[in-house]
């Protein structure tokens, strides 16, 4: 259930299919409040531990241009104190109960979740519905904290080659999908946002409605249901914004890129929008999408691995993406390190001789067999994880899939054929649909963005 990654740990095929019944650690259970909140709990008595997780179906998607990072800073100020926690207090109560606790935005959703012993989560879920309506959002703590984001987007974008490649490949790439911008923000939007757009943010789109409040653990479904109530049931119902998901336009033919950044090495890296699951309208179509990265890339014995930088050393390390849960379409990438004379138009051939071939041939037994072995692993393994079971939970709701399907996912990962591969590959990645960008290498000349 988790995006394909590079390096993976296998276990065997047999054991992995012999696992896949028990995959799911424990029932899902849900409700939703009166004033439109929905509770999702999954009870696992293993160990005296839970992770209360609050989702709100707001990211950068939902930004308007000249104001993006919105929902980022937003994240940043609500640990800013609310109106019964000062600033700070929040973590140093979290730790003190012997836990911790943390957030992270992305373009569907921003997230709070704490990890903590489970005879804490009432008094954790009290103070998570404190500060979903009560935020102080003072100006003095604005200005300070836009300038730690401002420095965040630095070090992590602006100072880095490849961050910063990738940024300007999507904003090429896409058209009109709102993953065309950082979540973190332009850098000149930040330079102009004020407070009163944190606030008016905050206003619109932290509402009831439009969140989820997921809890996994050592808890009573029944129980969380009345401390639910009792705290986020309180909070008044108001109109739910719709959501900016646009149909992103079919590329009319291939686009290329160069970026000049000081850098070390070249790298490349080739992009193209597919579509995501959509639970029983395109099950084997989504699935195949994502073993075919898995077979493109899901490791060091991977395909292009092998091809592209043991046998033919075109490339120092090739990886590949594809995150079938989100919303609208996902941006496929491929990308490699160029090391000392590979060359990147050398590695583009290379790579799309490869891809060519997947397409015209399909996957060996062994190389379906192996790709269906890692997917159920990671999932698997995940089930080892509070936060990755919560996570898995809480992203698939606020991307509109109910997470009592996510058994269906890995039903439509075995069903996949060499043939549903082909079909995908000839369909969706194709050099006509493709966004190449090559980081060029320039002198650092010592000035900053």
């Amino acid at each position: 259930m988790l995006p394909r990654r590079c390096g993976k740990i296998f276990i065997s095929l047999f054991a992995a299919f012999c696992l896949l019944p028990n995959v799911q650690a424990g029932v899902i259970q849900r409700t939703t409040l009166a004033n439109g909140i929905h509770l999702v709990v999954e009870e696992d008595h293993s160990a005296p531990d839970a992770i209360v997780q609050v989702w709100h179906q707001v990211g950068g998607r939902d930004e308007i241009p000249g104001k993006t990072g919105l929902a980022h800073v937003l994240e940043h100020m609500s640990f800013k104190g609310s109106k019964k926690i000062k600033p700070g207090e929040y973590s140093h109560r979290i730790a003190a109960m012997g836990g911790s606790d943390n957030a992270f935005t992305a373009t569907d959703y921003t997230a709070y979740f704490e990890i903590i012993p489970a005879k804490h989560v009432d008094e954790a879920m009290a103070m998570e519905a404190d500060r979903f309506t009560h935020l102080r959002l003072a100006k003095k703590d604005y200005v300070k904290e836009i300038r730690v984001i401002m420095e965040e987007r630095r070090m992590r974008t602006d100072d880095d080659p490849n961050s910063r490649m990738f940024e300007e490949l999507s904003a090429v790439a896409l058209r009109l999908s709102p993953y065309r911008n950082p979540v973190i923000g332009w850098m000149q939007d930040l330079k102009r946002l004020k407070i009163k757009d944190v606030r008016a943010f905050y206003k619109r789109y932290y509402v009831p409605g439009n969140a989820t409040i997921v809890v996994v653990g050592d808890v009573n479904f029944a129980h969380i249901k009345k401390v639910a109530k009792r705290t986020f049931g309180r909070l008044k119902k108001r109109p739910v914004p719709p959501r900016f998901n646009p149909i992103e336009p079919e590329p009319i033919g291939p686009k290329r890129m160069v970026a000049y950044l000081p850098a070390q090495l070249p790298m490349v890296a080739v992009v193209m929008p597919v579509p995501v699951w959509h639970p029983g309208k395109n099950d084997r179509q989504a699935a195949a999408l994502d073993m075919a990265t898995e077979i493109l890339a899901g490791g060091r014995s991977a395909l292009l691995s092998r091809q592209l930088v043991d046998k033919q050393r075109k490339a120092f390390s090739v990886s590949a993406s594809y995150d079938p849960f989100s919303m609208g379409v996902d941006l496929w990438s491929v990308w490699a390190d160029l090391g000392a004379g590979q060359t990147p138009d050398a590695f583009t051939a290379a790579l799309w001789k490869s891809l060519n071939a997947l397409r015209d041939h399909g996957p060996s037994t062994a190389q379906l067999a192996r790709a269906k072995r890692g997917i159920i692993a990671d999932e698997v393994f995940a089930q080892d994880s509070l936060y990755l079971r919560a996570r898995q939970i809480g992203s698939m709701e606020s991307v509109g899939i109910d997470a009592r399907r996510r058994g269906d996912w890995l039903k439509a990962i075995r069903m996949v054929t060499p043939k549903d591969i082909q079909q995908v590959m000839r369909r969706w990645i194709n050099p006509r649909r493709a966004t190449t960008g090559t980081l060029i290498p320039t002198k650092n000349t010592g000035g900053k963005s």
